[in-house]
């Protein structure tokens, strides 16, 4: 079961992509309100993206909570199914998801309520919700909230830092640094904050904070956190690379690069590099007094 007031279509593709052949059916919860599709905030779509996986999507006007369960485990907290929500896009949003048994006393009893008082979506309510909110469209303009990305297909959702000197982002951030930065790392170094959206105002100390927030709850820079526990060389970096970001990038070897000034800048106190820097291992060497 999928369960969340605001639901983006290519969000819950990828969800959907994740559930094994063996299961043969499921069921998604949603709010579906006219509004809500005139906002942005959830897509009239996930109809047709249920229905390809022979998936049941039913409705509930006053839903707000975000459950995931497979008969096994369930998932409960904040995260709505979106990309910002689950992680995959950047800045993601601060979530919390809390890991239960599925017969957690109470939790079926729950499910079997929702069920209960929420109502099948046909393609005829699909319709009659999109025609409302077309009318809406054309009545009041709509701000989605932050915290929900709009569509954009041609977006990379996954984002991995470009700027080549990440001690200058601070100094670009401040709208400075033009003639002083070399012109691509200056590019970059926009394209980068524009990707983080640090909000205005920050002193240094709190805007390097700021990144290294956005930085650790990335799911791609915990992978790497898992791996470097161990110490990753730069081999290893590059075939995990090209096999987590594909086609996405020319050169595993340029992105390493940056990804490690990164690392090495923003968390000084955590990573060290040694070998004459081919391997990056998680922790500082604390010199002998």
């Amino acid at each position: 079961m999928i369960t969340a007031p605001y639901i983006k279509s290519h969000a819950l593709r990828t969800l959907i992509a994740a559930i094994p052949d063996c299961v043969c059916e499921f069921t998604c919860i949603t709010r579906w309100l006219p509004e809500d599709i005139a906002s942005g905030v959830c897509d009239i779509e996930i109809y047709e993206d249920i229905a390809a996986r022979a998936g049941a999507l039913r409705v509930h006007p006053h839903l707000h909570a975000k459950y995931f369960s497979n008969t096994r485990t369930a998932l409960v907290g904040s995260a709505n199914v979106t990309g910002r929500a689950l992680g995959w896009n950047t800045p993601s949003n601060v979530e919390l998801l809390v890991s239960l048994p599925a017969d957690f006393p109470g939790l079926r009893e729950w499910e079997r309520s929702l069920l209960d008082s929420s109502v099948k979506a046909t393609a005829d309510l699909r319709d009659r919700i999109l025609a409302e909110a077309d009318e809406l469209k054309r009545s009041r303009a709509f701000t989605p909230p932050p915290e929900v990305e709009q569509d954009d297909e041609s977006r990379v959702d996954l984002w991995v830092p470009t700027c080549t000197v990440p001690d200058r982002l601070w100094l670009i951030y401040q709208g400075r640094g033009a003639g002083s930065t070399v012109a691509s790392a200056f590019e970059a170094a926009k394209s980068d904050l524009a990707a983080l959206s640090p909000p205005r105002g920050l002193s240094e100390e709190l805007f390097e904070a700021y990144i290294a927030g956005i930085l650790r709850q990335m799911p791609f820079f915990a992978e790497i956190d898992r791996l470097a526990s161990t110490g990753m060389t730069d081999s290893q970096a590059h075939n995990f690379l090209a096999e987590r970001l594909g086609e996405r990038v020319e050169s595993p070897e340029h992105v390493w690069r940056v990804l490690k000034a990164w690392l090495m800048h923003f968390f000084p106190d955590s990573y060290r590099l040694e070998t004459g820097q081919d391997v990056l291992v998680k922790g500082k060497v604390i010199p002998p007094r």
